[in-house]
C-alpha cells in the first residue's frame, strides 16, 4: 500500500529500509531517494519503522537497500 503519495513510497519499501537499520522516517525517505514533501505520512511511516524494530532483535543482520530514482515507480 502507498504510505507516501507525494513520493509514491510503499509500506514494503519503508519496511525494507527499516530492516536495513534506519530508525527515522525522514532518514528512510532520504534513503529511498527523496525526503518528505507534505509530511502528512511521517507518523504512519514511523509506526511501520518502529514495528520492524520491535520485531527484530538487536544485532540481527541487515540487508542493503537500493535507492530508487526520483519518479521511479510513481505510477502503478
Amino acid at each position: 500500500m502507498y504510505v507516501c503519495v507525494c513520493n509514491a513510497y510503499r509500506d514494503t519499501e519503508i519496511r525494507a529500509v527499516a530492516q536495513a537499520g534506519v530508525r527515522c522516517a525522514r532518514k528512510a525517505y532520504q534513503e529511498l531517494g527523496n525526503g518528505p514533501q507534505c509530511g502528512r505520512c511521517l507518523t504512519f511511516a514511523q509506526g511501520l519503522i518502529d514495528g520492524v524494530h520491535e520485531d527484530r532483535p538487536h544485532g540481527s543482520p541487515v540487508a542493503p537497500i537500493r535507492k530508487r530514482a526520483v519518479g521511479e515507480g510513481a505510477h502503478p
